[in-house]
């Protein structure tokens, strides 16, 4: 089990880090006089990931519990109205420590509801899946959608604690895993200057190096998030994936196809790092083995002609863009990221006719 400080917050990472949850709460509730402790729960999961919590916690038994949709479809400001309304009637003040258990939509929204609640309740999160593990649960971004526009309602804000325990894996669904998996792959692209994608390739099918990769994510991760809280710098490079990603997430709902955020990721990398050989001198060996992985474990992500204005919208409404000019993240070489260079939309639309040829060839 590791033990990761990030500034206020403290990660627990590995076997049985649950166990010291209990601790954590008492400590919590002793040295605050009258304070309570509630716990918000994804509610299409509750029925797995419940009984796990307080089989750990048995002190929570006592606890008011609060049940949230946490769906993409439902990552809404209006999504938490009831749950606020609830809050208030059952007298929450700002003592009350909130403990978010389920995936990364679960902490994002929990996160949000808690840091707005009367200016501020003190959280901690329980990631229940792999993508929140790797990405979601720490490094202090709290948000909700704004119609199709992702996570473009927020604030920064650390929770006390996070408990990340593989306990919660031992059901997860082979794609939700995937879903995990793409987060951590980005990390290594990232942050690792010998990363290759025939190591990469273990993250599929060895447990241990994926348990390995992903406490190397949350390392990076925090130590990333503490030179640059405000996504000022480079914290953006975690953003690898995310500009094309979250266009390809948004156009996936609207088609009421959905796919997960994982998989947005991984398909938005490969047309960044096709950006990157255009724009970085990527070379083109590495995109076409790295582009030859995600075809391999995601398939292509599909859309039409038609479709592409949509697409060039969502990343023109991007929260990070300056200007005229999308910034995706690029790279010059592995672990070498460009997160500055502003790329006119004409071509970002290039790439993603590109991208369409790309899949045809990719799939014949």
């Amino acid at each position: 089990m590791n033990t990761i400080k990030d500034l206020d917050c403290t990660i627990y990472a590995g076997e049985d880090s649950l166990s010291l949850l209990q601790g954590e709460v008492a400590r919590y509730l002793a040295a605050e006089p009258d304070a309570t402790c509630v716990v918000l729960c994804e509610q299409a999961a509750s029925k797995k990931i419940f009984p796990v919590l307080l089989r750990a916690c048995p002190s929570l038994r006592r606890s008011k519990r609060y049940f949230l949709p946490a769906s993409e479809s439902r990552k809404h400001i209006e999504t938490l109205l009831p749950l606020w309304k609830q809050w208030a009637n059952d007298k929450l003040d700002r003592k009350t420590l909130v403990i978010n258990l389920g995936g990364g939509v679960l902490c994002d929204m929990g996160g949000f509801a808690a840091s707005l609640f009367k200016r501020g309740l003190p959280f901690i999160n329980i990631p229940t899946t792999l993508l929140a593990m790797a990405d979601a649960s720490a490094g202090g971004k709290t948000a909700v959608d704004l119609g199709e526009i992702k996570n473009i309602l927020g604030c920064f804000n650390r929770p006390r604690a996070v408990f990340v325990d593989p306990v919660f894996l031992k059901t997860l669904p082979e794609r939700e895993m995937l879903s995990g998996i793409a987060e951590i792959l980005k990390m290594q692209c990232i942050c690792r200057t010998d990363f290759s994608v025939q190591r990469a390739e273990k993250l599929f099918t060895d447990p241990e190096y994926r348990n390995e990769a992903l406490l190397f994510a949350i390392k990076n991760k925090t130590r990333i998030t503490q030179q640059d809280f405000k996504e000022e710098n480079i914290r953006k490079t975690l953003n690898f994936g995310h500009t094309f990603g979250h266009a390809f997430e948004a156009l996936a709902l609207r088609k009421k196809h959905p796919i997960t955020h994982g998989e947005a990721v991984a398909h938005g990398m490969v047309c960044e790092l096709y950006l990157s050989c255009r724009k970085c001198g990527f070379t083109r060996a590495r995109f076409d083995q790295f582009a030859n992985l995600i075809n391999t474990r995601y398939g292509n992500f599909t859309y039409m002609e038609k479709d592409i204005p949509a697409l060039l919208n969502y990343m023109v409404n991007d929260k990070k863009n300056k200007g005229r000019k999308i910034y995706p993240v690029l790279l010059s070489t592995w672990g070498e990221c460009v997160f500055d260079k502003g790329i006119s939309p004409l071509v970002i639309e290039k790439t993603l006719c590109d991208y369409l040829s790309l899949n045809k060839l990719s799939s014949r």
